[in-house]
């Protein structure tokens, strides 16, 4: 088991923020699942928030991202904006080269500089040849050029590693909370989890790990047991690897060696099934999967068999999947409540977390929002 330490704030810690960052000071609570956006059938830019509909610009805009407290889009003329508590900033003259709105933070890049907006402010990251993995409350940031690797995390910058040699994408694996890594210099499974890097044991090249929220699921390839850091603790979950595994908020499914399909959660490994489901895919809270045929889902310790047959199309966010069933009606999982969301024929269907946003076709629009329709 490994207890997590008390917070401090170290001299590498301090030496990255300087060398690498200038830091708006933010403060304010956040706000999450509040909000999504569509074009109206006047082709208007709409922005849904707590209920009300916002018409946020007059022409189409060419992309944009919805996030748990802002979105950020790019205009008619290529401006970057956010919509954020009621108000519209723009935020730049030309267009972004990536951009993402998240739970928490939102992430874009545009001319090799890469910002952070914090609960509406702006920090700006100014080093070179940057790559970087962004999910809903941190920003792992991996310096090519230095092989330098740094995270962003409520509203302090941390030094993880320096030297870290190899591909990128290989190096590190960031979730919405923590950061995942193999230490260059010491060969051990390192995560970085509660504002602590905490090294997790030695792991040898061939081992694997997934990370989602509060858990990192890894095989060592030294003696090739499944184990999980979930929350702090280190977890001897299977004495052999399992043939395929995922991770989600503080869950991982998997398929053990003797076939039989498991969940790990809240410390405890248990059977789901004896057969090995047609597909499986962990979303968020929620183990979605398929058995003989049957639509299914794992939620909160219990199992939920939504149809007889298994959607052609469908989407899960959260705590929530929305779907069409046979008669081509909407239906919705949510919360462990399985209904009928609505008769009407839909064009299109998207779900942002739990709030459902239904094209009824022209680009007429129905949302769902805390039980409520608008």
């Amino acid at each position: 088991m490994i207890s997590l330490p008390p917070s401090k704030k170290s001299a590498s810690s301090l030496r990255i923020n300087h060398f690498l960052f200038a830091l708006a000071i933010v403060t304010g609570p956040v706000s999450a699942q509040h909000l999504t956006a569509f074009h109206d059938n006047q082709e208007r830019f709409c922005i849904f928030d707590r209920g009300k509909i916002i018409q946020a610009e007059y022409l189409p805009v060419s992309q944009f991202s919805i996030g748990g407290n802002c979105i950020v889009y790019t205009d008619n003329r290529n401006r970057l904006k956010m919509y954020h508590n009621g108000r519209i900033t723009e935020l730049e003259l030309n267009r972004p080269d990536k951009l993402v709105a998240l739970d928490h933070l939102a992430v874009y890049s545009i001319g090799g500089v890469v910002k952070i907006i914090d609960n509406g402010k702006t920090v700006t990251i100014s080093t070179n040849a940057v790559d970087y993995q962004s999910e809903d409350s941190l920003v792992t940031f991996y310096d090519v050029s230095r092989e330098l690797l740094a995270v962003y995390y409520k509203r302090r910058i941390h030094m993880l590693e320096d030297g870290l040699a190899g591909r990128p994408d290989n190096l590190f694996k960031t979730a919405d909370n923590l950061v995942a890594y193999v230490s260059s210099r010491t060969q051990e499974l390192k995560v970085f989890y509660r504002g602590q890097n905490l090294p997790i044991e030695s792991f040898q090249s061939g081992g694997d790990f997934k990370a989602g929220r509060d858990i990192v699921a890894y095989i060592n390839h030294s003696d090739m047991q499944f184990r999980v850091f979930s929350q702090g603790k280190v977890y001897e979950v299977e004495a052999f690897a399992p043939t395929s595994w995922q991770v989600g908020n503080g869950i991982a499914a998997y398929m053990d060696n003797n076939g039989y399909f498991r969940v790990f959660s809240r410390g405890i490994a248990e059977d789901i099934s004896s057969l090995e489901p047609d597909f499986y895919r962990v979303v968020d809270n929620m183990i979605i999967y398929g058995e003989k045929g049957y639509f299914k889902v794992w939620y909160n310790n219990r199992i939920y068999t939504l149809e007889s047959f298994i959607p052609s199309d469908w989407e899960a966010s959260w705590n929530t999947v929305v779907y069409r069933d046979l008669n081509k009606n909407i239906k919705v999982f949510s919360k462990g409540e399985s209904r009928v969301l609505t008769y009407d024929l839909a064009e299109g269907i998207s779900l942002n977390r739990d709030i459902i946003l239904i094209n009824k076709g022209l680009n007429n629009h129905n949302i769902y929002y805390e039980g409520e329709k608008y």
